[in-house]
C-alpha cells in the first residue's frame, strides 16, 4: 500500500497516519525489533507500547524527523493492531518552534494592545508596529518549518517505508 505523502500545501504541522494490522501486537513489535539490527539507516527503540524510529547518527541533519509509532491491540478483535504513527522533527526543534510562535504570539497581542491603548488616548505610538511585525515573523517561522519539513521528506518517507517492510503485512489497511 503507497504511502499519501502529505503534500506540502497542506497544513500539517506533524504528519499522522493510522494503520490495522491483520497481526497481533506482539508480533508486530517482534518483527520491527528483527528488523531494526538489519537496518543500517534507521534506528529505534522500543519502550511499552511505543516504537521510536529516527535516521541514523551519521546521516542525521538538523531537519531529521523522528517517527513515534503506538501499537495498541484492536478492542474489537483481538487478533488485530491498531497502528498510529506520528512523525515531527526531534523534540529539540519542535520545542524551538511552538516558543518562536508563543513569543511571537505574546508580544504581539501585548505591544499592540498597548499601543491601541494609546492610539485610543490620542498619542501616537509605534507599538502598532507589533502586529504587522508579529504576522511577518509567525509567516517566516511558519514557512522555515516547512522548509526543514521538506528538507526532511525523503528520511520521513524512509522510515515509512521501513516500518511497512519490518511489519509486513499483506492485509495492512491505511484509516
Amino acid at each position: 500500500m503507497p504511502f499519501n505523502s502529505h503534500n506540502i500545501d497542506v497544513f500539517e504541522i506533524k504528519p499522522r497516519f493510522k494503520l490495522i494490522s491483520q497481526l497481533p501486537t506482539e508480533e508486530i513489535f517482534n518483527r520491527i525489533r528483527q528488523a531494526l539490527p538489519q537496518q543500517q539507516n534507521v534506528e529505534g527503540e522500543v519502550k511499552g507500547t511505543h516504537v521510536f524510529l529516527s535516521i541514523n547518527k551519521n546521516k542525521i541533519h538538523y531537519w531529521s524527523p523522528y517517527m513515534e509509532v503506538v501499537i495498541e491491540q484492536q478492542v474489537d478483535d483481538a487478533s488485530k493492531s491498531f497502528v498510529r504513527c506520528l512523525i515531527g522533527p526531534k523534540q529539540s526543534v519542535w520545542v524551538m518552534l511552538m516558543l518562536m510562535y508563543i513569543a511571537i504570539g505574546v508580544t504581539s497581542f501585548f505591544g499592540g494592545m498597548y499601543g491601541f491603548a494609546k492610539m485610543n488616548l490620542g498619542i501616537t505610538s509605534s507599538f502598532l508596529w507589533f502586529i504587522p511585525a508579529g504576522i511577518l515573523l509567525f509567516f517566516v517561522v511558519y514557512f522555515t518549518s516547512k522548509y526543514g519539513q521538506k528538507k526532511g521528506r525523503d528520511q520521513m518517507l524512509y522510515l515509512v517505508s521501513f516500518l511497512y517492510h519490518a511489519i509486513d503485512d499483506d492485509n495492512i489497511e491505511r484509516l
